[in-house]
C-alpha cells in the first residue's frame, strides 16, 4: 500500500477557486467564486473556448474544476504509467511523479482535463518508452453497481469497474464542505494485484488510496463505528459544562443504572434482621428470526445486575435458554469479542450472497 503521496497546492491561487486576471490600469470587478456543484463546474468548463483553456495556466484550471495535483515518488506509480487521473469534476486528483519537469507535466494534465466530466473516471498516461498497447473492443461483464462507461474502446489495462463513491465531509469555518474520506466499490480485472482483481472497497483519505478486500473492509467499518461512538461520547462530555443539567444521582444503596422499582430486598435467612438487596439494571433480548422455532422467543438474553448475597459485584446474566451464566468483567469482554467475530462473519456472508456462481 503506497503512502508516499503528498498534496501539492499552488499558493498563488485565490481561495475561491476563481481565475486570477492580469492587473490593468482600470479597476476590475473580481471574478465570482466558482460554483460548488459538479454540474456547474462542468458547465463552466464546457463553455470555455479552446483559446480560453490554452491561455489559462494549468494550475488555475485545476482550481476552477475542484481538482488537486498530487506528487508521488516515481516508484509509487503503476508500472508503465507516468501519470494518472482519478475522480471527476469537483473531486479528482492528478497524480504525477515529483521528479517530472513542469514542461512535461502540462501537456499530460491538459490531456486529462480534455477527457473528464461529472462521471467518475480513471485515466492513465503511458510511458512512451514502455511496451506498446493497442486499443481493442472487449466484451465486458459488468457489475450492477458499476458506473463506468464500457461502450468505447479502451486499453485492456485501463478497464476498471467503479461504484458510486460514499463521501465523509466536515463543514469548515466558512461553511464549505471539507472532504475527509471517500470509499467506493471497485474491480480492476487486469491488475497485477490479486486483491484488486476481485470486488473490493477503495478508501481514499485525500493522501493515499487503500484497496480493502471484503473482510478487511468490514473490519475497517467496525473500527469506524467504534470511532463514531467515541466521538459521540466526547461530544457528550464536552457538552457538560458548569451549569448544565446532569443526570440525577443514584438513590442511596443503589447503582446509577439500577431500576430501583425492580430491585428487591431479601432476608439473609440466618435468624437475624439483616437483609441484602438484589439489584436489577438494563437488559436486552435478541429476538429469533421469523420462521425459526425455539422453546422460547429470544435467541439471547443479557442483563446487568448485582446480588449482594454472592459477593456484591456487578455481573451480566448471559443466557439463550437452558442454563445461563453470570459473567464478570473478563468473561463479558470475551463474550463481546465472540459476538463481534460472529457479527463480522455474518456481514461477510451477507456480502458474499450477491456473488454469482462461476461458469
Amino acid at each position: 500500500m503506497r503512502n508516499t503521496i503528498q498534496t501539492s497546492v499552488p499558493a498563488t491561487f485565490k481561495p475561491s477557486g476563481g481565475i486570477v486576471t492580469q492587473p490593468t490600469a482600470e479597476a476590475v470587478e473580481p471574478p465570482p467564486a466558482s460554483p460548488a456543484a459538479d454540474s456547474d463546474l462542468n458547465t463552466i468548463w464546457q463553455q470555455m473556448t479552446t483559446e480560453d483553456t490554452a491561455a489559462t495556466p494549468v494550475g488555475q484550471l485545476l482550481t476552477l474544476l475542484g481538482l488537486r495535483l498530487v506528487e508521488v515518488d516515481p516508484e509509487g506509480l503503476e508500472n508503465g504509467t507516468v501519470a494518472s487521473f482519478i475522480g471527476k469534476v469537483g473531486e479528482g486528483i492528478v497524480v504525477v511523479p515529483r521528479t517530472m519537469p513542469q514542461a512535461d507535466r502540462e501537456p499530460i494534465v491538459r490531456r486529462f482535463l480534455a477527457e473528464i466530466g461529472t462521471e467518475y473516471k480513471v485515466l492513465k498516461e503511458r510511458d512512451p518508452n514502455g511496451p506498446v498497447f493497442r486499443e481493442a473492443r472487449l466484451k465486458i461483464e459488468c457489475f450492477d453497481w458499476c458506473v463506468e462507461d464500457h461502450t468505447e474502446p479502451q486499453f485492456a489495462d485501463d478497464i476498471i469497474h467503479a461504484g458510486q463513491p460514499a463521501e465523509l465531509e466536515l463543514t469548515g469555518e466558512n461553511g464549505d464542505r471539507v472532504p475527509l474520506l471517500h470509499s467506493r466499490l471497485g474491480v480492476d480485472p487486469f491488475s497485477p494485484d490479486a486483491v484488486q482483481r476481485d470486488p473490493h472497497v477503495v478508501v481514499d483519505d485525500e493522501q493515499s488510496m487503500y484497496f480493502l478486500p471484503p473482510m478487511q473492509a468490514l473490519e475497517f467499518a467496525d473500527e469506524m463505528t467504534d470511532f463514531a461512538d467515541e466521538v459521540r461520547a466526547q461530544a457528550r462530555r464536552a457538552a457538560q459544562r458548569p451549569g448544565d443539567k446532569v443526570p440525577p444521582a443514584a438513590e442511596p444503596g443503589h447503582y446509577p443504572w439500577c431500576h430501583t422499582a425492580a430491585c428487591t430486598t431479601h432476608p439473609w435467612g440466618d435468624g437475624t434482621d439483616r437483609t441484602y438487596i438484589e439489584h436489577f439494571g438494563p437488559d436486552f433480548d435478541m429476538p429469533i428470526p421469523e420462521g425459526m422455532h425455539l422453546p422460547h422467543d429470544r435467541m439471547l438474553h443479557v442483563a446487568l445486575g448485582v446480588s449482594e448475597e454472592f459477593g456484591g459485584r456487578p455481573e451480566i446474566s448471559f443466557s439463550c435458554g437452558g442454563n445461563g451464566v453470570l459473567l464478570d468483567e473478563d468473561g463479558t469482554d470475551q463474550a463481546i469479542a465472540n459476538l463481534e467475530a460472529a457479527l463480522s462473519a455474518l456481514r461477510a456472508m451477507r456480502a458474499q450472497m450477491v456473488q454469482e456462481k462461476q461458469a
